[in-house]
């Protein structure tokens, strides 16, 4: 029964729990970037959880690439001395930042419309108008304004 662990394939190998967080995790990882559905996400992390080789796992994500590692953060620039997110980081925020200026579109003409058809005595609409308006601004502000190196640093070391 006493076997030498590399005469076995790495298919035959039992998974750890570590493994298989590690498997999910990446699945997780496509499931972002839009290779796989949330249908399919749930399903082969349930396979992953049951799986007891490597093989099992490795069957789960035959048919994805292989996940590349994080690109490392920007280093602060020389003429500025001021830090900038990672470029994929940066692009979420502008996406975010872009589908909130879409809800405040749509929100403010709802209640222009609401304020329109209630008689149109005192525009209420403002102050939720605004409110908003001064969410937007504080959301441009944190993408677009300097950053604190410190800051960015202690968020990359929170997460």
């Amino acid at each position: 029964m006493d076997r030498d662990p590399a005469d076995q394939p790495r298919a035959s190998l039992r998974a750890s729990d570590a493994d298989r967080e590690q498997f999910v995790e990446a699945l997780r990882r496509h499931h972002v970037e839009g290779r796989i559905t949330t249908e399919e996400l749930a399903e082969r992390t349930e396979r992953a959880y049951a799986a007891r080789t490597f093989g099992d796992l490795d069957a789960l994500t035959a048919d994805l690439p292989p996940i590349q590692p994080p690109a490392a953060a920007v280093a602060p620039g020389p003429a500025t001395g001021v830090a900038h997110p990672p470029a994929a980081g940066q692009a979420a925020a502008k996406a975010a930042l872009y589908r909130s200026l879409i809800w405040y579109g749509l929100l403010s003409a709802v209640l222009l419309v609401v304020w329109a058809m209630s008689g149109r005595d005192y525009f209420w609409p403002i102050w939720p108008i605004l409110g908003f308006a001064l969410f937007l601004g504080w959301q441009a502000f944190n993408l677009f304004g300097p950053q604190d190196p410190d800051r960015a640093r202690r968020r990359g070391r929170d997460r």
